[in-house]
């Protein structure tokens, strides 16, 4: 019984953790398409930022694991795995944050606040605007900005995997790993021109994640 359930942590893990970082192709496309660079520097640091972000949500999540009943523990994780998979869904559906990527279009029609809560909502609105600079290539600084904004998306994720009972340290380092791949992902498919691969990856992250949440509360 009891490797059973590791099977089945293991499998929530791996598509939490994948879900959680599937914006990064978006990202990722948006930047291939314009040609901006990611320097391994940069993208590592997203993805410590990234994981890190989610290690303390995790955390969160852990603190109500702790003081409730298992059963209501599933069902609150589960819960917001659901909500935060409608959301994504939301965003990419109504507000048009997936956007398919065009390099004809402009980069950002005015230079955004640097660092300030400003600044990060516009890079959660379109990541092009984190190459403030228009050097096409994203710095260690511009990188900050950018995991920053990220890490936001993976909070409630990680809370709910927290009060799923997920491993934390299995988790983290999942996130740390998916952050990397799926940003390299994103620029080759921008780069050899998979435009619809950003606009995808956003409906699928929410799908994977409602899926994982019904999957916790029912079985």
């Amino acid at each position: 019984m009891n490797q059973v359930v590791s099977y089945a942590s293991i499998l929530s893990i791996l598509l939490i953790s994948v879900s959680s970082n599937l914006d990064n192709i978006g990202v990722g496309a948006s930047y291939g398409v314009r040609k901006i660079n990611i320097p391994i520097t940069s993208n590592l640091l997203i993805a410590l930022v990234t994981a890190t972000g989610t290690f303390l949500s995790i955390l969160l999540g852990q603190s109500v694991y702790l003081f409730a009943s298992k059963k209501m523990d599933g069902l609150l994780g589960g819960v917001i795995i659901i909500l935060a998979g409608l959301w994504v869904i939301f965003q990419e559906k109504c507000l048009h944050r997936a956007v398919e990527p065009r390099e004809s279009e402009p980069i950002m029609k005015a230079e955004p606040s640097r660092y300030g809560l400003r600044h990060i909502a516009q890079i959660l609105d379109n990541p092009i605007v984190a190459d403030w600079d228009f050097s096409g290539h994203i710095d260690v600084k511009e990188a900050l900005a950018l995991a920053l904004g990220l890490s936001i998306n993976n909070i409630p994720n990680g809370i709910g995997a927290g009060m799923l009972g997920l491993n934390i340290y299995a988790m983290t380092a999942v996130v740390f790993v998916a952050s990397i791949v799926m940003i390299w992902l994103g620029i080759y498919f921008g780069r050899v021109g998979v435009r619809w691969a950003g606009r995808s990856a956003g409906v699928l992250s929410g799908a994977l994640l409602i899926a994982v949440g019904l999957y916790e509360i029912f079985f």
